[in-house]
């Protein structure tokens, strides 16, 4: 299972954009601003359009915070509450599928007296009624309200927050089971030493700990074991008299656990890489291309990765892996264009020094 078409309309500062035919392993570059990570977060909502928090967790990911529900229309392009985002993407596994999510905001309204003095008047029968009090009615935004599409099954999904709560809500087309596995990881969450020892505890309770040891081995060929210890430390066995904390070899060697972790534990599904040479010397970037090329195939794993180093450019092109494309994502006069390079036209532009960033 993959995707290999993306639609966007007016999400973030993207008010349209096309991208087509990936491939197993995908590097989104650009210019600062360009709407790199916008379409890596169009991509999560994509895969988990049936998840109503998975707007939320987009946008904590940003560092953001959520105060009111107005904080959602960061969600519409330039805060116009009447441009409905839209993002569309095309599923192949046997067949293709079609997938769909339009984000709505939803109002609540509050009702205030501007005068609270109730003037009675002797009415006979209707002397209880109370008359001459104004009302004005205000609408504002209270949440967002999620409808989806796969094919001819919709969904249906609400978020509100009120009074600094989230509150949930969601109704599925009948027998409907959300199809893709979706990892998000960013370079400031997802790759700290807390989030990276739960992930590998968890590897270690499947037993599939050693499948990470392998493809590690390739890298650093000294390594037999991993090891978890007290206070989230993570040891490494290398063949000494005793085990040594992994942060000892190096930065290389703890992001490459962290993405390869992250890559296992998005096993049959889709994993997302903000900034993935973040934390990397260049020397290392071949290094880490071999090792994220050989978990993809193996875990069967598509991943969609951005960057701003040519150096990692580079790397990514010169390997001998042949499920690859890049996309450069332009942005001129307001307006988004997508450039896809494949394999062929990749190496031969960075052969001759091109600039494809």
């Amino acid at each position: 299972m993959k995707l290999t078409k993306l639609t966007i309309q007016n999400f973030r500062g993207i008010q349209t954009l096309d991208i087509k035919d990936f491939q197993r392993v995908n590097l989104l570059v650009g210019r600062n601003n360009c709407g790199k990570t916008s379409v890596l977060e169009a991509l999560f909502l994509i895969s988990s359009m049936s998840n109503p928090q998975s707007p939320v967790n987009i946008h904590f990911l940003r560092d953001l915070g959520f105060i009111e529900g107005e904080d959602f229309s960061y969600l519409f392009f330039n805060f116009d509450l009447n441009q409905l985002p839209q993002i569309a993407a095309t599923v192949k596994e046997v067949i293709e599928k079609q997938r769909t999510l339009t984000i709505k905001p939803l109002y609540a309204s509050y009702i205030s007296a501007n005068e609270k003095e109730l003037q009675k008047k002797d009415l006979g029968p209707f002397s209880d009624q109370a008359i001459n009090v104004t009302t004005s009615t205000l609408q504002f935004m209270e949440g967002i309200q999620l409808d989806f599409k796969e094919d001819q099954r919709l969904g249906h999904a609400e978020v509100h927050l009120k009074e600094g709560q989230f509150k949930f809500s969601s109704s599925f087309p009948d027998l409907y089971k959300e199809s893709l596995r979706c990892i998000f990881l960013v370079n400031r969450i997802g790759m700290r030493q807390p989030d990276i020892y739960k992930r590998l505890d968890r590897l270690r309770v499947q037993k599939s700990l050693q499948e990470i040891i392998s493809v590690l081995k390739e890298i650093e060929s000294g390594l037999s074991d991993i090891h978890l210890g007290a206070n989230d430390i993570i040891y490494a066995d290398i063949g000494l008299d005793k085990l040594i904390p992994l942060n000892l070899l190096g930065d290389g060697i703890r992001h490459l656990l962290t993405i390869l972790s992250a890559v296992f534990e998005a096993k049959n599904g889709i994993l997302l890489i903000d900034e993935i040479e973040n934390g990397l010397h260049y020397t290392s970037l071949k290094t880490l291309w071999k090792a994220v090329f050989r978990a993809a195939q193996d875990f069967n794993v598509q991943i969609f990765a951005t960057t701003h180093s040519y150096e990692c450019i580079e790397a990514f092109a010169n390997s001998e892996f042949s499920e690859i494309a890049l996309y450069r994502i332009d942005r001129s006069d307001g307006k988004h264009q997508a450039f896809c390079y494949s394999a062929e036209v990749l190496r031969a532009g960075v052969e001759k020094e091109f600039e494809v960033r």
